[in-house]
């Protein structure tokens, strides 16, 4: 009985005020709202049943439910989706949620006008995790429609310490002193691909220098992009952790905060000398957090400070990058979605005067 008479006051309300009628301050939706489902053969998005575009008042969950995404056993690890979106407005969105335990949101999903794209980042907070959680969800207001979110790809890769190649930047010897700021255009960093900076200080059996670096910033076209894996991109200052380093089976290491004078460079420096007795031949190579940028960059430079003492035509110090060989952990194409959970916010839809209205708004 109570449905009969809601029923009866909506369709008097329909009455009264025609085409300009809401419920509850929500605009009734066009004939059906959107949801997750396959456009064409290796394409997914949030459309409404037979149409190309989606609904008003869209609230649409997509989540990875097949095999378990297992990051374990990785150094680095990074997600690259392949996607377009051409929304009607701000209140129209696709998010991206990932979790170890419980998901949390990690991006929000720029308009592309319709073009294909992607979006790389890397997943530092989630390294070891050995069941990656995920979910996209596609949210839309009131006011309008367009084309929406699509989707084409995601993959996930990983990468090991040791493996890839190695690029030369510089290398300062006896001859070639350095110190201060410093800036280089490291255009054969490639964009795509998992890489970390690498700072190398060693010497021959009969001396021992030391070389201090400081504020290490990675720009591509003038943005901090360097990851810290405490959080935050910009200037490390090798405090957040997240750096690595190689001894080579030598002695000598890389220090936080160590006593050598270096002149203006304050605060915590990096630092590399011989923890051996005199004499005794050492090399130790420290890396960065790995680093991904976006196709679209057009200019990658790096700057940092340093302080390089040289003691003998045995020292050594060199400044590189290196590009890993990527694992893929997860690649996936989408064809169907039977591996994925979804979850359409208010499903029943009811018959009005209106056409359909999706309730749960």
């Amino acid at each position: 009985m109570k449905t009969l008479v809601f029923f009866t006051v909506l369709v008097a309300a329909a009455a009264l005020a025609g085409e300009t009628v809401s419920v509850v301050g929500v605009e009734p939706p066009t004939e059906h709202n959107a949801h997750w489902q396959m456009i064409q053969d290796g394409i997914v998005g949030c459309v409404r049943d037979g149409l190309n575009v989606y609904g008003s008042n869209d609230s649409t969950q997509m989540m990875w439910a097949g095999q378990p995404i297992n990051l374990g056993g990785y150094d680095g690890v990074s997600i690259r989706v392949s996607y377009s979106q051409q929304s009607a407005d701000e209140g129209d969105y696709c998010k991206l949620f990932l979790g170890d335990g419980g998901l949390h949101l990690f991006h929000v999903f720029e308009d592309t006008g319709g073009e294909l794209d992607s979006f790389t980042a890397t997943l530092d907070e989630f390294y070891g995790a050995t069941n990656l959680e995920m979910q996209f969800s596609w949210v839309s207001d009131e006011t309008g429609v367009d084309e929406g979110f699509r989707m084409y790809n995601i993959r996930i890769d990983g990468v090991k310490w040791g493996e890839g190649y190695y690029t030369n930047i510089f290398t300062w010897d006896a001859s070639n002193d350095v110190t201060g700021h410093q800036t280089f255009d490291v255009v054969e960093m490639q964009s795509g691909t998992l890489q970390c900076l690498a700072f190398e200080y060693g010497t021959d059996l009969d001396v021992q220098g030391w070389w201090a670096v400081d504020n290490v910033e990675l720009l591509a076209d003038g943005v901090g992009i360097l990851p810290l894996q405490a959080g935050g991109y910009g200037v490390e200052d090798f405090g957040s952790g997240g750096w690595y380093q190689d001894k080579h089976g030598l002695s000598g290491e890389w220090e936080l905060g160590t006593d050598h004078a270096t002149g203006d460079m304050s605060g915590d420096n990096w630092q590399c000398d011989s923890a051996a007795h005199p004499g005794w031949r050492y090399e130790a190579e420290t890396l960065s957090p790995w680093i991904e940028y976006a196709h679209s960059v057009t200019e990658v430079t790096v700057e940092f400070d340093t302080w390089l003492s040289l003691l003998g035509t045995g020292d050594c110090a060199s400044f590189g990058f290196y590009a890993a060989y990527g694992h893929p952990v997860f690649d996936y194409t989408f064809h169907d979605l039977d591996d994925w959970e979804l979850d359409d916010d208010g499903t029943e839809v009811t018959d009005t005067s209106w056409g359909a209205i999706k309730a749960g708004f």
